[in-house]
């Protein structure tokens, strides 16, 4: 029961993300860091649970980043643009989901065998 919890909790602060995400200057930050919180919160919960929650919260946070955040969005690629910034948030993000998704496909994964062994 905590897990599915901890799931939708990851899956709602994902879309409580979207409005700092939209503001101008620190929200955007903060809005990019919770992206990354629900990230790994999915994760946990996930790792028990089933991938539902990392793959809701992923396509989320990749909503968020890529089309609504005000630093990292994909509009700014083609203007002036702090190319350091926005590699660094998104070289971080890549961090994470790999970590993340890593844990996982891990768990699934074994899972997947342990149900085959039986």
């Amino acid at each position: 029961m905590i897990y599915k919890t901890t799931g939708w909790a990851a899956v709602l602060l994902s879309l409580v993300a979207f409005y700092p995400s939209m503001q101008l200057g620190a929200l955007s930050v903060i809005g990019f860091y919770l992206c990354l919180f629900s990230l790994i919160i999915s994760a946990f919960a996930s790792h028990m649970d089933g991938p539902v929650y990392f793959r809701s919260v992923i396509i989320l946070s990749l909503v968020n980043i890529l089309f609504v955040n005000d630093g990292t969005r994909a509009s700014l690629w083609f203007g002036q643009s702090d190319w350091v910034y926005m590699g660094s948030m998104y070289g971080i993000f890549l961090v994470v989901v790999s970590i993340c998704g890593f844990l996982v496909s891990r768990d699934v994964l074994l899972s997947a065998l342990e149900d085959k062994v039986e």
